[in-house]
């Protein structure tokens, strides 16, 4: 008799145990990565054609390629440019991206050179 209540109980018991194994698998276990930016209206226009960039005005200036900006209504163009280099960080251009329907900007930015270089 003993034997059949514990049975019993250890029934009970492996019956608790699937269920709460059940509920925790209906649980999503790993959300989307969210985009990074900001959300914009639409994608940028296409890329102006610039003349020749201008020779450098010092050695370690960096040539900035234009790029669309948002300005939080629309876009405008930033021309190409020098800019003095920044030791161990480098340009890393504006990132334009698309997920689910919606737009995202990421403003270009100097970052550590690893980084900037591992986005590209």
């Amino acid at each position: 008799m003993r034997a059949l209540r514990f049975a019993r109980g250890l029934g009970k018991f492996a019956a608790v145990a699937v269920l709460a194994a059940a509920a925790t698998a209906c649980v999503a276990t790993e959300s989307p990565v969210a985009p990074r930016g900001v959300p914009v209206s639409s994608p940028p226009p296409a890329p102006q054609i610039e003349a020749q960039r201008p020779p450098p005005p010092s050695a370690g200036s960096v040539w900035i390629t234009g790029y669309w900006h948002w300005t939080g209504m629309q876009y405008a163009w930033i021309p190409g440019h020098w800019e003095a280099g920044q030791p161990g960080r480098a340009w890393a251009a504006p990132q334009y991206t698309a997920s689910e329907g919606a737009y995202f900007y990421e403003p270009g930015a100097w970052k550590p050179a690893a980084t900037a270089n591992a986005l590209h």
